[in-house]
Order: C-alpha cells, then structure tokens, then sequence
C-alpha cells in the first residue's frame, strides 16, 4: 500500500508571517529565548521555519551548556548541608548518586554527565564555550570530550583549538574522523592507549525490550577473544544446520540459540538443537496466584529480565513444577510479610540463610531510587545501623548494591523504613522514597530452581 498523506487545511485566508527580526542571526540567551516563546510556527513558511529551528537549536544548546555549568557546580559542593556555599577542587564522591537520585535518572548515566561537565567546564573550557553559542550541540560536545580523554590537557585544548575555525561545519562522524587524526598525529600511540582503555572497560550487559525479549552482549572484548568466540558459534550453528533435517530455523536463529545455551551451561555437543537441551542454572519467577488459576494476566518478574508476559509465566511455572524446588511469598498491601519457613531470627549481625532468602524475596531489586540491580546481587545492609542498636530481623533488612551501600555507610546518605517504603535523605537535604514496588492487595508465590530440566515448554491450553 501506498502512503498516504495529512494536509492541514486552515479555513479563510492565512497571512504567512516572518520570523521577528534579528531571530536567524540572534545568539543564544535569555533574549533569544524570550523571542522564541513568541513565535507562532503555523503561520511561517518553510524558509522561516528552517531558521527557527536552527535558532532553536542554538537555544538549546546554550541551556545544556548552562545545565553543564550547573552540574558542575554542584558536583563541587561538599556534602555537609544543603547550605554550603564552600566548592571542592574535585567533584564530591558521591554528588553523582545524589543527581541520579534527583534526575530520576542511572548512576552511570549521572556519572556521565558529572564527567562531561567536569571535561567542558575545567579542563576543555572552549568546548563549553562553543556549546554556549550555539556552535555545536551536546553530541558533538560528547565527541570531543571522548576523542580527546587520552591527551593531557596541554595537547587536548592545542587539538580543539585546531578544529575550532570549521567545528561547525562538520557533522559528529567528520568532527570524530578530524580529532583522531589530529590525536594520531599528537600521540602515534593513542590508539594502543585507546584500546588498553577499552579493554579495561569490558563488561557483559543485557537488555530488555517490550515485546518480551532481551539481548546479551559482551562489550569491549578483546578482538582476538570475540573473533574466536564467533568462529565457535558459527561452526557450531553450522553444523547444527546441516544435521537437522527437520529444523526449519534459520541460521541466523541457530546461531542465537547455540549462543545462548553455551552461556547457560548446556553441554556444547547439545548447544543449539532444536529440543533444548537440560541446563543447570537458577531462576527466581515472580508470579501471583490469579496468574496461575488463569484469573488474571498480571506479568509475573523474571530476576534479572524484568516483566515477562502471564503465558510465559504459567509456562514456565508448569515445566518448573515437578523438578524445581519451590518457596513461598505472602505479600500484604504490597509489602512481602512471609517467605519459606519463617523462624525466630537470632541476634547476630549477618543474616540467617532464610532472613537473606525473605529479604531478597521482598525487595527484588537494590532498594535506591531509580537502582534496578537485582537483589541477588547486592548486599544486605541494616536500615538502622547494627553499630548503632539496629536488630538484624527482616523488618531492619534491606538490599543494597555495592555502590549504594557505600552511599548510605560514606557518603552521608541516610536512610529510614516507613509504612510506604524506605525513605532516603541526601547529603543536601533532598527527600526520596522507595516504594515496595508491588501493587498492593495480592497474594505472590515465588518459584526458586536450583535445578532444572530446559525442554520444549507445552502449549497453553485456553
């Protein structure tokens, strides 16, 4: 099928306004910003909106510069009170948990932008500069910032001031291709430095989409390793598909499946066939008991994955059911009140196997705001800390992850339970709460597996 145009028809006649004068050619500022929010973009033609965009743009990119300029001034603030006017020569450890906290917003991405602002404002000031009129937008400032990390300040703003005259004319790829040649040209071993840097760096990270999938990668593997590692599976699938004379997958598929069952544990003779083969792994699946009778279609959570459709959850839950070993949930308004056997706790300070296993039941997740890391993963702390009287009983328990931890124990951070979640205070007096994260009212059982046969999971019958 063809597609099919909208035209807007606006009835009587229309005078075709220009933009107010001295707007295309206006730097960016309060001025510039006053005069835009008079603009009525229905009534210019094409030319004029062209300009108008691109004076929004230069707009913009004065209020990143202007929200860097304020990143960077708070991340030197010392984490005393909320009144302190006294500036750090570094940024403060912890300001970029209190910004992520703030923004709503990942300690990475929080990070990432303490960084850019430290780069632009301290050590590359022309960056910010050319970001504050309008000559590059926070991309191309991001490029910059990247391309010229590994020189030392000296040669970083000798490089920039290089492609300062053309900076914007040239798209973010041209502008990256000019700086690495002027890098090289600097520093011939800024590419093993680049590479070392990057290795450094490697992690495995997962994502997860809405339509119930996830990916799986490795970032920053050392090219050598990754060749190797794709060869394998490429063989691997290869000879898969040459065996299977009734598997109508491509090979494309074969290639994921063989891939995702080596990183499970399945024995490498079985990875990639059609009937998946047993795995050993553990699997914690969130479900409530409506999803199971089929009286609802609530998703249930997968720990590490996030939602996963109620098929799915049922399915799972029905190939778990004679091999997995299975615990319980109560939850009440919410909140988990029961998990396994519950025992008189005793006074010590780490936590029994059952308290860590209701504990982690509860929370799911680190219990910072905005933190998703799943709560196998984190510690668990005291609310109220054990040093200073706290009890080690589940209702003083909370998961942490390492780095919120150290937030809460270093970085003044202090945090409170009360009947809606746990409550933090920042260093700079701001208030966040962390809610259960369950809708209230229902009942949840949680399947834990430590061992379980993968195979071909039946179809729902309606």
């Amino acid at each position: 099928m063809g597609s099919t145009s909208v035209v807007r028809m606006i009835e009587g006649p229309v005078d075709v306004l220009p933009l107010p004068d001295g707007l295309a050619q206006m730097p960016p500022g309060p001025q510039l910003a006053a005069m835009l929010a008079t603009v009525d973009r229905a009534r210019l033609g094409g030319s004029a909106l062209m300009d108008l965009v691109r004076a929004r743009n230069r707009q913009v990119s004065w209020e990143q510069a202007q929200l860097l300029a304020d990143v960077h001034e708070l991340s030197r603030t010392p984490a005393v009170g909320p009144d302190s006017t006294d500036r750090l020569e570094l940024p403060e450890e912890y300001a970029e948990v209190e910004l992520a906290y703030a923004l709503t917003w990942t300690d990475r991405a929080a990070a990432q932008l303490v960084g850019l602002a430290d780069d632009c404002r301290r050590r590359l000031p022309a960056v910010h500069e050319a970001l504050a009129a309008g000559r590059i937008d926070l991309p191309k400032a991001k490029a910059i910032c990247q391309e010229l990390e590994l020189l030392d300040e000296h040669d970083a703003r000798a490089v920039f001031d290089r492609v300062l005259p053309e900076v914007d004319q040239l798209t973010t790829g041209q502008l990256r291709h000019r700086l690495r040649r002027l890098v090289l040209s600097v520093d011939p071993d800024a590419v093993r430095k680049r590479h070392r840097k990057a290795v450094e760096s490697r992690c495995v990270d997962y994502e997860t989409y809405a339509n119930g999938t996830a990916a799986l990668s490795g970032v920053y593997l050392p090219a050598d390793k990754a060749a190797a590692a794709w060869d394998y599976i490429d063989r691997v699938a290869a000879a898969t598909k040459a065996a299977g004379l009734a598997d109508t997958r491509g090979i494309d598929q074969i290639r994921a499946d063989v891939f995702a069952d080596l990183l499970a544990g399945v024995d490498p003779t079985h990875a990639g066939a059609a009937l998946p083969a047993p795995r050993k792994g553990v699997i914690h699946l969130r479900v409530d008991v409506d999803t199971l009778l089929c009286l609802a279609d609530r998703p249930g959570d997968l720990d590490g994955f996030g939602p996963v459709m109620a098929d799915i959850a049922r399915q799972v839950t029905a190939q778990m059911a004679e091999q997995a070993t299975w615990r319980w949930s109560a939850t009440r308004d919410g909140e988990v009140i029961g998990e396994g056997p519950i025992t008189q706790p005793p006074r010590h300070y780490r936590p029994t196997a059952a308290q860590a296993a209701f504990v982690r039941a509860r929370d799911a997740t680190c219990r910072a705001p905005g933190c998703r890391r799943r709560a196998q993963r984190c510690d668990i702390d005291h609310v109220h800390d054990y040093a200073h009287g706290g009890a080690t009983i589940v209702c003083n328990l909370c998961c942490l992850c390492r780095r919120h931890h150290s937030a809460k124990h270093s970085g003044r951070f202090r945090i409170r339970r009360n009947r809606w979640g746990i409550e933090w205070l920042t260093p700079r007096h701001q208030r966040y709460l962390v809610g259960h994260g369950r809708p209230p009212g229902h009942c949840e059982l949680v399947l834990d597996s430590a061992l379980y046969g993968h195979r071909r999971l039946p179809e729902l019958r309606q």
